[in-house]
């Protein structure tokens, strides 16, 4: 989970490390360049050739350091014995003179790859991949058939010597070149587009470098097909703008090394007590805007800052750097895979951020206890709602059902017996009637069931009816709400209604519902003599205790002599 930089004692295996080859591509360009010479090529693509061949080996050295770029690197290596080899086009030998035709252009299809697959040497995208496969189709493949048909009597591999055949082979093959360097030029620049933060310091340079190669390569192919002339000058020049994307190579990765801060800045900007979260100011340290920081509690759980749990997925787009203290674990940075590739500004920033992280750790472990204590209060209010609704539907569809069946029986009964039993059971019949309608009180208390089936407005007209002082009541909450916040605005509204009829002297109240998209305001306004406070042990104080626990506030305005207004405001979600 955690990245480690490893070093290694090298093995000086040429095919295994790039750094053999170098006095290899030296020698073998300064060879070439000589029979350059001998031959009379232009001292111009003599020293383009020789520039470019040199500094894309230069950059196969210089990404050594960046072990995920070990595919880039040997495509890297790969390229100046490409170019160099298809300048043995100028040597007179007819085997060595084929050898040159056949690798004229690999090292442009080896470049194309580059591009499109740097850093890590997998492709962008499914475009990516048909602009790898065309630029080896067009250099190797249409090569190889142009060599049956060349009408040049070095070619060995000659079956006819066919000058329209081969020209028309010339045009197919610019034409494809023209459309293949068209596609790398979309693809790098929505990929300029897209990338950010430290991955975007360390490829910005190639990736403007090889569009501007590919524009170049656009206008010589474009001449080319224009008029059907070889345009020698221009494929020159296209071949000197190809060694800016080496050295685009070498300045993305000496940006990132320049960049990176020292570890006394960073005991400065880590420790100090600016506005920027612990998280931000990592974040800046590190150039990554989308780094997140996962604080590991004792249980082995993950948490953020303010104490949510998260997991850490393992992830193609995200990598996680572990922070340690004292051999312990304390906190995982996840950031940008690219950010593996400055192991050292990783290091620093590690090693001085857990300084100050076990501070942090430990502030999110708090938080963490008390989300878990406020869900415990909500798993708890949950179940004795639940409860209610239990013992609501007990009562409702048991006692009261039968209580209901009793006073029917009695009435049968008194309409049957002579007047004196009859009293009787008249008298039995109207207490029989008083406890129904005191047990449909007591169910209504517990859990009312015209919440249940027609939601909180409805109850709460219910509740303003039954008032003995006239009260308004206005809402905007029509769609219904979570269970536990329809119940608890119920109580509230009802505890509220019954301290006005107690304790308020007034003669009018309000009701407010007010639904927003995330939140629900309930408001319990009168006019009575105010004074109003939350006593220990009262109904309020119960209330609010059930109120804290859906994460609801509960405030009271009640200035004596100017009424009192209750007023709470529920998070419910959209």
């Amino acid at each position: 989970m955690a990245s480690n930089a490893v070093t290694a004692l090298p093995n000086r295996d040429a095919l295994r490390d790039p750094v053999l080859l170098l006095p290899l591509a030296v020698a073998v360009g300064l060879a070439v360049g000589w029979i350059g010479t001998q031959q009379h090529v232009a001292g111009s693509r003599i020293a383009a050739d020789l520039a470019l061949s040199w500094a894309v080996m230069a950059a196969s050295l210089v990404v050594l350091e960046r072990p995920r770029w070990r595919r880039t690197r040997w495509l890297l290596a790969s390229t100046p014995f490409a170019l160099l080899g298809a300048d043995l086009e100028w040597v007179s030998s007819h085997a060595v003179w084929t050898l040159g035709f056949l690798l004229e252009g690999l090292w442009a299809a080896l470049l194309v790859q580059l591009v499109v697959t740097f850093p890590e040497g997998r492709p962008w995208s499914r475009l990516a991949r048909t602009a790898v496969f065309g630029a080896y189709a067009l250099t190797l493949g249409g090569q190889v058939v142009g060599a049956l048909v060349v009408p040049d009597t070095r070619d060995l591999l000659a079956v006819t010597s066919d000058p329209s055949v081969a020209h028309a082979i010339d045009r197919a093959q610019a034409i494809t070149g023209a459309c293949v360097a068209l596609g790398v030029l979309v693809l790098v620049l929505q990929r300029v587009r897209a990338l950010g933060g430290p991955a975007r310091r360390a490829q910005q340079p190639l990736l403007l470098a090889a569009a501007i190669t590919a524009v170049a390569g656009l206008v010589w192919l474009g001449w080319v097909i224009a008029t059907d002339a070889r345009a020698t000058t221009l494929e020159t020049i296209a071949r000197a703008l190809a060694v800016t994307m080496p050295v685009g190579i070498v300045v993305g990765i000496g940006s990132s090394r320049l960049r990176r801060p020292q570890a006394s800045e960073l005991v400065v900007e880590l420790r100090s007590e600016a506005a920027a979260t612990m998280q931000q100011r990592l974040a800046r340290a590190l150039g990554d805007p989308t780094l997140d920081v996962a604080y590991r509690l004792g249980d082995g759980r993950y948490v953020d800052a303010a104490g949510r749990p998260i997991k850490l997925t393992q992830r193609a787009d995200r990598a996680v750097t572990a922070v340690t203290a004292g051999g312990e674990e304390i906190a995982a940075l996840v950031h940008d895979p690219a950010l593996l590739d400055e192991p050292a500004l990783v290091e620093s920033v590690r090693t001085t951020a857990a300084l100050v992280l076990e501070n942090e750790r430990l502030a999110a472990e708090v938080r963490s206890q008390l989300a878990e204590v406020r869900a415990s209060r909500g798993r708890i209010v949950a179940a004795a709602d639940a409860e209610r609704r239990r013992i609501e539907r007990n009562l409702h569809d048991g006692a009261q059902q039968r209580l209901v069946t009793l006073s029917v029986t009695l009435g049968l009964a008194a309409s049957r017996a002579d007047s004196a039993t009859a009293g009787v059971l008249a008298r039995a019949q109207d207490e029989l009637e008083d406890a129904i309608g005191e047990l449909r009180e007591l169910a209504r208390g517990i859990h009312p069931t015209l919440l249940r089936d027609e939601g909180l407005t409805a109850a709460v007209e219910a509740l303003a009816r039954r008032a003995p002082v006239p009260v308004t009541v206005q809402s905007n909450a029509q769609e219904r709400l979570p269970d536990q916040v329809e119940l608890a605005a119920y109580f509230l509204v009802s505890e509220a209604l019954t301290n006005v009829v107690k304790h308020a002297s007034a003669t009018h109240a309000s009701v407010l519902l007010e639904r927003e998209p995330t939140t629900l305001r309930v408001t319990v306004s009168d006019d009575g003599v105010g004074g109003a406070r939350i006593a220990p042990e009262s109904g309020l104080a119960g209330l609010r205790d059930r109120l804290e626990a859906l994460d609801a506030t509960l405030s009271i305005a009640s200035g004596a002599g100017h009424g009192t207004r209750v007023s709470t405001l529920f998070p419910c979600g959209s």
